[in-house]
């Protein structure tokens, strides 16, 4: 039985070995990790546009956020582009600034403005870069009533090179409820010529305990306004303790999750805690064996 310890240890101890030998050497002649910069121009509501990158690196192993990181934003010209800021990512890795919508930056083509972020690598990771084109475009919401029907109105406006405004037409806009790990889409509207669009604001969306809830529109990746947002509050959502307790909504936005989803749950942590308990009785026979053969011996 002693003989059998010893070569289990001795096993074991060249393996780590081995192991750790293969990391260090690993670690001596590694290349930079490649990184990947995810860069997007939002128009908000406030005459800004908010410049957003998410850079990551990307391993055998999966993908990670990578932290402390400095991103540089440039506005890309014709002759050489005009360096706007640095920022440094943050836990997420995430870098966001806004800058404002009247600016000398200079534009392309169909006034475009055309800006660049840069990550210039370091010695563990390589460097990255993205661009992306869109031009100043604001969008405003607002609510009113007509016979007793709710309604939501959306104005769009675009903003010329020239200082201008005129109306940003014939666009979809998606309305949005904000909920706790995303977005819900609760209606879509299209602009008309004039830059305006209403819709019917659904009845049946839920908001705090006084059913106030925030709307969000949105255009998301257009070919020439990139993505717009603009956001406003209102009272219109049912309030939360109006639920019936004894017949319960099971909605995704509800208190109570949808049955498929528990369900899926259990199912998932039965899996983990099985393999938990088959790991346990296998450890109780090994060592009921172990006995069995030192009694033989």
């Amino acid at each position: 039985m002693k003989t059998i310890k010893s070569g289990i240890l001795l096993f074991v101890t060249l393996f780590l070995g081995n192991g750790l030998v293969f990391a260090q050497s690993g670690d001596e002649g590694a290349e930079p990790a490649r990184t990947i910069l995810r860069f997007t121009c939002i128009n908000t509501s406030d005459d800004s546009i908010q410049l957003k990158s998410t850079l990551t690196v990307r391993r055998d192993e999966g993908s990670m956020n990578l932290a402390n990181a400095l991103v540089q934003y440039f506005a890309v010209g014709s002759e050489e582009d005009v360096l706007i800021s640095e920022v440094k990512t943050n836990y997420q890795g995430i870098a966001s600034i806004k800058i404002p919508t009247l600016n000398s930056f200079p534009r392309g083509e169909m006034d475009l403005f055309n800006f660049k972020a840069v990550y210039e690598g370091a010695e563990k990771y390589e460097s990255s870069e993205s661009e992306f084109s869109l031009k100043p475009a604001k969008l405003k919401v607002s609510f009113y009533e007509e016979d007793s029907v709710r309604y939501v109105k959306v104005e769009g406006t675009q903003l010329n090179i020239d200082g201008t405004e005129t109306p940003l037409a014939e666009t979809d806009v998606n309305l949005l409820v904000p909920k706790m790990f995303s977005m819900l889409k609760i209606a879509e509207l299209y602009l008309d010529e004039t830059g305006i669009g209403s819709t019917e604001f659904p009845a049946d969306i839920i908001g705090d305990s006084l059913g106030n809830l925030t709307v969000v529109a949105s255009i998301e990746e257009n070919d020439i306004y990139g993505n717009v947002r603009a956001s406003a509050d209102n009272n219109w959502g049912l309030q939360k303790h109006l639920i019936s307790p004894d017949r319960p909504s099971r909605e995704l936005w509800t208190p109570i999750a949808p049955l498929w989803m528990i369900i899926t749950l259990i199912i998932m942590l039965a899996g983990v805690w099985g393999h938990y308990v088959y790991a346990v009785v296998q450890l109780f026979r090994i060592k009921k064996s172990a006995k069995a053969n030192e009694h033989k011996s």
